[in-house]
């Protein structure tokens, strides 16, 4: 189901972790430490549950008198991305793009290194801090699985979340611009199946017996995007040229770290009410956490990995294989995550947004 969410930035200034900062990308020379379960060791060990400021959301759930589980706690992470552009004199972000010397239309796209041992680790660590801060909000959750034995699933949780060597991939659409995310969940638990259009309308016997037997199910959702693709030039380029000089071509593209409304989902879905809690803000968060440099387009399949994520494309949401190559000319970067940096970064983020989830569930009790 899609959701309502207003396209305000909140900027947030992380001074404990980034005095001072303001790029968003990393110096060209300085070290980059590519993330792994032990670039992000620190960032794991900092306490949970501390105090963060929480996006504003719209909706509301009623839980007064319900027992009431977690079906899901869905993280995306940004994997990969494009945006539909023009060429200038046929160059794109300084490169050539196809023999076209006019103006003509082109694809701007970016895709990560994932390291989905490191990603789980985050996600396990988001659900621990969630636990945290609902405990500390008085919210009492049942058990799932006793809950789904007795009474059914309205969306029963059946789907694998990504694993090392499994990746599970959610592509959404935001604006102009096309994303492709990893799918993480905690550890042990799985995911409700999603579609384009959202969950579907569920298990109609399910979502007549929860009301009267006084429980409710919900699924938790979050995104966070790793960049920022322009088609109109109103940001300035994160991408190098070759000898490391920034460029600002007409179309830009730069790293920028968000939490965003994860696509066809929300942030509370209350499964028996379809009632929803919504981000009404993308949370921007400010400091060095990425860069991103020239790359080959993704390989021919016959060619599989020679790209990372090549191997990821063929398992989209939708079941639909991508193409080989685009009609257009490409021009493809490669953006390089920071392991201590953005670890500490999506960790606060996610934060932000548990903070939000235990807000919304203490309201609704």
């Amino acid at each position: 189901m899609p959701i309502r969410a207003a396209h305000l930035i909140l900027p947030i200034l992380l001074g404990l972790l980034m005095a001072g900062a303001t790029a968003q990308t990393t110096a060209p020379d300085r070290a980059l430490v590519p993330l792994s379960t032990t670039s992000i060791e620190a960032a794991l060990a900092r306490p949970i549950g501390q105090a963060v400021r929480a996006p504003r959301t719209s909706g509301a759930i009623d839980l007064r008198g319900k027992r009431v589980y977690i079906a899901e706690y869905l993280l995306l992470f940004d994997q990969s991305g494009e945006l539909a552009t023009q060429t200038r004199d046929g160059r794109l972000l300084g490169q050539a793009a196809g023999t076209r010397l006019d103006d003509g239309p082109a694809t701007l796209a970016y895709r990560g290194q994932p390291d989905i041992a490191a990603l789980q680790a985050l996600t396990d660590r988001g659900w621990a801090d969630l636990q945290a801060r609902l405990a500390a909000a008085g919210v009492v959750l049942a058990d799932a699985g006793t809950v789904v034995r007795e009474y059914g699933a309205v969306y029963p949780s059946t789907e694998p979340a990504s694993r090392p060597g499994a990746p599970v991939l959610i592509e959404g659409k935001s604006g102009e611009t096309t994303r492709r995310y990893l799918a993480l969940a905690p550890t042990g638990m799985k995911l409700v199946q999603r579609t384009a259009a959202g969950i579907g309308p569920g298990n109609l016997s399910a979502r007549l017996a929860y009301p009267t037997q006084g429980v409710e199910g919900l699924s938790l959702a979050m995104a966070l995007n790793f960049s920022a693709l322009d088609a109109g030039g109103q940001r300035v380029s994160g991408y190098n040229d070759a000898g490391g000089t920034p460029l600002a071509p007409a179309a830009t593209l730069s790293p920028l770290m968000e939490l965003a409304p994860a696509p066809a989902a929300a942030l509370v879905h209350a499964h028996a009410q379809l009632a929803l809690v919504n981000l009404d803000e993308a949370l921007l968060l400010a400091g060095e956490f990425a860069r991103l440099r020239a790359s080959p387009a993704p390989a021919p399949a016959a060619a599989a990995g020679a790209d990372p994520l090549l191997p990821l494309l063929p398992l989209l949401s939708l079941g639909r294989r991508l193409v080989s190559g685009p009609a257009v000319p490409r021009v493809d970067a490669l953006l390089e995550l920071d392991g201590p940096a953005s670890a500490r970064l999506m960790l606060y983020a996610i934060a932000a947004a548990n903070q939000a989830i235990a807000d919304a569930l203490k309201a609704a009790r």
